[in-house]
């Protein structure tokens, strides 16, 4: 029965009472206190320009599904019918929904009831539920995707990240408000509570001087600096920390998940022993760190206030240790699957076409160079070529704040480094269908994409630049959830 209902008019009808369009957006930085906005330097009042861009956003794809007509089917004679007609307004939970709502337990009456519905008078309420759903999702999938790049383990047990994050994959069509609930908050404290303990490993780590001088340009992608990615973490973590995501933050909740890390990480390492020695000595400067009480560390992690539980010495150098690395691990290659994108082959372009682009795309650098600009910049302000046909030829259109923009303007027929993962996130923001492969591995893909975005802006690049990445990769989840919950279609393409 249910499966004439339109899955796409239940996750975005109710956002066009929910989120109306505004003049101006909604400031992300007036959250309460836990966003601390001290860590790591992160200048919170300069990402509020950015923070309602996912509203805004859904605003224009409903405006343009508006043209669609939603067909109710009748709910003459059905239990369904008969329930929603004897629940008034205020028999149901309000408005909207966020994690930790005590309003939004999914054992009350009023949460059970909105799945007995099926006349489609609940789908406002499913839609709030699943604008929250969908963001936390988007924002779990990029930090995972950063933990896989410096080889941070993810412990696949039933209450980790790893199963959180394959039951949303399963439930991305499903209408049930009590289950997308569940899977809300149980992601969300997961996701929440080693989100911290690695922003406090990344910000250990940073303290270590490395003697060591990273290429200025390379066509392999380069890692962010622990004080890098620790502000990129740390963004993260502000968008979980939003008001439009989180009522109030279960602490208690946030600590039993980080002391059963610590719990599972002290028991492995009983298990393979600890060697303090290592070959460059940071293991012996960790643990006389967090042994020294008056180190700044201590000082900034140990207080009282902050929401962090501190591991053992021995556990904390070997966790702080991996972002150390310098180039992603194998297990992203493993993870990702490989995508057919259609790069154009540069023998199928005539030779005088070839000569002719040659000689144009100098002179461009040259003027670029002259205005202060990058080749990029200047390619994408001309508009002479379409910006995909650019970069199916791999030719370079990035922004200034990016590694590799002046690299790419001193040279103009080097292959940008950023061309494959542009090209993945412009083919799925064209494509209309779900495409070829699953819910799962196609958002893999994109986290990927996404996160290689984030890390490729240089050292210097403000909080905004990073914000705005962040914003645009959840708009991309958000547009392909939507696909998918328009097709209908789970994993194993069985309809719910």
């Amino acid at each position: 029965m249910g499966s004439h209902r339109s899955y796409s008019h239940h996750f975005w009808d109710p956002l066009r009472k929910l989120f109306p369009k505004r003049g101006s957006p909604l400031s992300r930085t007036t959250t309460t206190s836990r966003s601390q906005s001290s860590w790591c330097g992160l200048d919170s009042s300069a990402i509020g320009e950015h923070a309602d861009g996912f509203y805004k956003y859904s605003q224009e794809v409903l405006e343009q599904e508006q043209r669609e007509q939603f067909r109710l089917r009748s709910s003459n004679s059905t239990a369904g019918s008969y329930a929603s007609a004897l629940m008034g307004p205020s028999d149901r939970p309000p408005l909207p929904y966020t994690v930790s709502s005590p309003d939004w337990n999914i054992f009350s009456t009023y949460v059970k009831s909105l799945d007995e519905i099926d006349d489609g008078s609940a789908c406002e309420w499913l839609g709030s539920v699943l604008s929250v759903w969908s963001r936390v999702y988007a924002v779990s999938k990029i930090v995972v995707m950063a933990f896989m790049h410096y080889g941070v383990e993810l412990d696949d047990t039933p209450d980790g990240i790893l199963a959180h994050i394959k039951h949303a994959e399963e439930l991305v069509v499903c209408n049930s408000v009590v289950d997308l609930v569940d899977n809300t908050e149980s992601l969300y404290y997961a996701l929440y509570a080693r989100l911290i303990m690695e922003i406090a490993a990344a910000d250990l780590c940073a303290s270590f001087a490395l003697e060591f001088r990273r290429p200025a340009a390379s066509s392999a992608l380069i890692l962010p600096e622990p004080r890098q990615l620790c502000k990129i973490l740390f963004l993260c973590k502000q968008t979980l920390d939003a008001s439009s995501i989180c009522f109030k933050l279960n602490k208690e909740l946030v600590r039993q998940h980080q002391l059963d890390y610590i719990r599972r990480t002290s028991d492995k390492i009983e298990g393979v022993g600890f060697v303090l020695d290592d070959l460059i000595g940071y293991r012996q400067h960790a643990i006389t760190i967090v042994n020294d009480k008056s180190s700044d560390f201590c000082q900034k992690w140990g207080g009282a206030s902050v929401l962090y539980e501190m591991p053992p010495g021995d556990v904390l150098a070997l966790q702080s240790e991996r972002y150390l690395t310098l180039t992603p691990k194998s297990a992203v290659q493993q993870a990702v699957p490989s995508l057919n994108l259609p790069f154009v082959d540069p023998h199928s372009i005539p030779p005088n076409v070839r000569e002719r682009d040659g000689i144009m795309d100098n002179r461009q650098a040259t003027l670029a160079k002259l205005e202060g600009k990058c080749i990029g910049e200047a390619r994408r302000a001309e508009g002479r070529r379409r910006l995909l046909d650019l970069v199916r030829e791999k030719k370079c259109i990035c922004r200034s704040v990016c590694n590799c923009a002046h690299e790419c303007t001193e040279d103009v027929e080097r292959r940008c480094p950023c061309s494959e993962r542009m090209l993945s996130l412009m083919v799925a923001k064209r494509r209309n269908s779900i495409g070829p492969l699953p819910f799962g591995p196609r958002c893999s893909a994109l986290a990927k994409a996404i996160f290689q975005g984030i890390a490729s802006l240089r050292i210097d690049a403000g909080d905004l630049e990073l914000t705005g990445e962040l914003d645009r990769g959840t708009m991309i989840f958000a547009e392909e959830i939507r696909k998918q919950r328009s097709a209908g279609i789970t994993q194993n393409g069985c309809l719910r």
